[in-house]
């Protein structure tokens, strides 16, 4: 693994704009890229392949044992609906592991499961990067054609006429990636209907569109936990949920600890735990938050780096601290994407802090 510098492409604003790239700002970084061998990327992909295996397992255990559940913080009156979720296989789209790649080896970090995002840019604008500047090399990226193969699973299973797309319709990011993750679904044959999640309607035990439509299938752009929070009743009404229910126990940080419990000797998988104390050195890190919010980082008991935010009123884990290798002061985390159940894909983000957070970078990758 190592990081190139490289003159980014003439107009390269206007090219990623036209892919419906409308987010970028000084995200997009093409100033750079990483470079990868073949075996570097095998490793990757079976560590992805091998993390899914085990969130599996420890949703299978977790569902049937009431404390692990208290520990992850699934309301009670949620619960029966989480294992119906899980034991009719109720069907997932996507996740996204972040690495940190230490001599040779990925550590798992935590597990996007819910609502990742950096997709557009992992998927569709650097493998057209990758073609304009790199045209003979390859790269870790299959991520389109696993959407477009995972929607028409998903269509088999269904039958939808209709599926539902939701997110907060005024968040630029989150938008931008709903009508990526659409033009998927169009792509496989579905048909789709787009609309905020704020004027969804419930009852009769039901979901409706604000024309009275009903909604027999969702993928919806906003975490579950909020909708936990929100509006318990409405997660529990008779339809077809993407992500599902059951990825509510895979998208939360307190699975971390558990994870380890279950499995202290894989090479992938961090020393964590819910108690403070048990490292010396390590990151503090809330059960809920998202883009780096309120994490801490310790070095043998010294404070190395802290980042600021609304989270952490639920808890904390604490996670083995290891570090993200530097590269000229920039410290790169691997997010490898998984779709369909299928490790597909590797999208990059760098900061100039140990703490990725909301001020990242995409950097594009190849293979050589």
């Amino acid at each position: 693994m190592r990081r190139e510098t490289i003159l980014p492409r003439k107009n390269y604003k206007e090219t990623i704009e036209k892919l419906g790239f409308s987010f970028h700002d000084d995200y997009w970084f093409e100033n750079a890229y990483y470079r990868f061998s073949v075996s570097e990327i095998e490793e990757l992909e079976k560590a992805t392949k091998a993390c899914y295996d085990m969130y599996c397992q420890a949703v299978e255990t977790c569902l049937y044992d009431e404390r692990k559940l208290d520990l992850l913080q699934i309301p009670f009156q949620l619960r029966d609906a989480v294992r119906r979720s899980w034991e009719e296989d109720d069907l997932s789209l996507y996740g996204r592991f972040d690495f940190a790649w230490v001599h040779g080896v990925p550590k798992l970090f935590e597990f996007n499961a819910d609502t990742p995002t950096s997709l557009l840019e992992a998927s569709v604008i650097q493998w057209q990067w990758k073609e304009e500047r790199f045209p003979t090399a390859d790269q870790f990226n299959s991520i389109h054609e696993n959407l477009v193969q995972s929607w028409k699973d998903i269509h088999s299973a269904y039958h939808c006429d209709k599926y539902f797309f939701a997110s907060i319709a005024d968040c630029t990011e989150d938008n931008a990636t709903l009508d990526y993750i659409i033009a998927t679904a169009i792509a496989a044959g579905l048909q789709t209907y787009e609309l905020d999640i704020r004027d969804v309607r419930h009852y009769d035990n039901s979901l409706y569109t604000p024309d009275d439509s009903p909604i027999n299938c969702m993928f919806k752009l906003y975490p579950w936990e909020t909708m936990f929070e929100e509006n318990p009743e409405g997660c529990m009404t008779e339809m077809c949920w993407i992500e599902p229910l059951w990825k509510s126990l895979m998208s939360n940080k307190a699975m971390l600890p558990i994870l380890y419990e279950m499995f202290p000797d894989s090479p992938y998988i961090l020393p964590a735990y819910f108690e403070p104390g048990r490292l010396r050195s390590y990151c503090k890190k809330p059960v809920f938050s998202r883009e780096g919010a309120n994490v801490e980082l310790y070095r043998y008991g010294v404070l190395l780096e802290k980042s600021e935010g609304e989270y952490g009123k639920e808890g904390y884990i604490y996670q083995e601290y290891v570090d993200v290798p530097s590269f000229l002061g920039n410290y790169p985390v691997l997010g490898s994407w998984i779709v369909g159940g299928e490790a597909c894909g590797l999208g990059i983000r760098e900061t100039s802090s140990r703490i990725t957070d909301n001020m990242s970078r995409f950097v594009p990758h190849i293979i050589v």
